[in-house]
């Protein structure tokens, strides 16, 4: 795959006149079928994507990429594209993400950052995007009891699970509904060196709750804040985007969306190792499922959930994962 990529790569360069390239630099992998690779072409850099078009809908990709873009947004220039064969020479954004500049000290500039530019793309008009269907969240929630619970860890859900995906998918239409990025977490927002964040992986937005954005970039998969920090920054949010819904009924709400994105992210995890046998998201498995349980525990309604991943399914996969790879 990459050499193909490469000489395409090469040859849409010459096209732009553009220097050679050199060697195709690898970059993380994510939890889908997509390759990314820094491009070096001279002084200028790009990224080369390679995105199958069996499994992607790279047209909407770029589609969005634009429409993003015209809103304000830091959306990646798509610099070519051939649609037959799912390659992509994308402008680069940068190569530190939101996880880097947590690491190095520079949370609340990076945070404040990426609240407004979320502000920015709740207001883009809603008609491109399809409704984020209840079904579909119901379907996502299956996703964490066929292929973690049952899939990995050989376990039953308890009777107590599927009004408690009910409850989580009533609670989707109970503040209003906006345009999402559906990812927007620490390895999909670039801190960018004049303070402004570059934005990848939004090819599968929708319009949803406007809990859902904002509780995937607070309660984040791969980094957890204290909950201290979560209060602040979730108000800071009320108060930018101005919802038409009370703080109490939102804060609940934000509650409640993170956990039906965690309980599908981890799904998904499991999904990763036992369909496609990668190991990438196995070590997040874990510490997911720990901020599930304390953040169940802190509402009366989701306190058996807590206390069946605490007891039940955090031990079962410590026992399972000890010697994954």
């Amino acid at each position: 795959m990459s050499a193909g990529l490469k000489a395409w790569v090469d040859e849409t360069l010459a096209g732009m006149g553009c220097d050679a390239a050199g060697a195709l630099e690898s970059l993380p992998v994510e939890a889908s079928t997509r390759r990314f690779f820094r491009v070096h072409a001279g002084a200028a850099t790009f990224v080369a994507m390679h995105s199958p078009p069996q499994t992607e809908e790279n047209a909407r990709f770029a589609r969005l990429a634009r429409l993003f873009r015209a809103h304000g947004l830091h959306t990646p220039d798509v610099h070519a594209f051939c649609a037959e064969r799912g390659f992509l020479l994308l402008e680069d954004l940068g190569a530190r993400n939101f996880q880097a500049a947590y690491a190095e000290g520079e949370t609340d500039a990076a945070l404040e950052a990426a609240i407004r530019a979320l502000v920015v793309l709740q207001a883009v008009p809603a008609e491109p995007f399809a409704p984020y269907a209840e079904r579909r969240f119901a379907d996502e929630l299956g996703i964490f009891s066929e292929w973690l619970v049952e899939g990995l860890l050989g376990l039953r859900p308890p009777p107590f699970f599927a009004p408690l995906c009910a409850l989580l998918v009533a609670a989707t239409r109970e503040v209003p509904q906006r345009p999402l990025h559906r990812d927007y977490h620490c390895r999909n927002l670039l801190w960018r060196a004049d303070g402004t964040v570059g934005i990848v992986d939004f090819q599968d937005a929708l319009v949803g709750p406007v809990t859902y954005d904002i509780a995937s970039l607070l309660r984040d998969c791969y980094h957890e804040f204290d909950e201290a920090a979560v209060a602040r920054w979730r108000g800071r949010y009320f108060e930018l985007a101005a919802p038409d819904v009370g703080e109490a009924a939102f804060d609940r709400v934000f509650d409640l969306t993170a956990l039906q994105r965690q309980l599908k992210a981890v799904g998904i995890f499991a999904r990763l190792w036992l369909r496609a046998g990668r190991a990438s998201h196995l070590g997040d498995i874990g510490p997911v499922l720990g901020r599930i349980a304390r953040l169940a525990r802190t509402r009366r309604e989701t306190a058996e959930l807590a206390d069946w991943i605490s007891a039940d399914v955090l031990p079962a996969a410590a026992r399972r994962l000890r010697h994954a790879p």
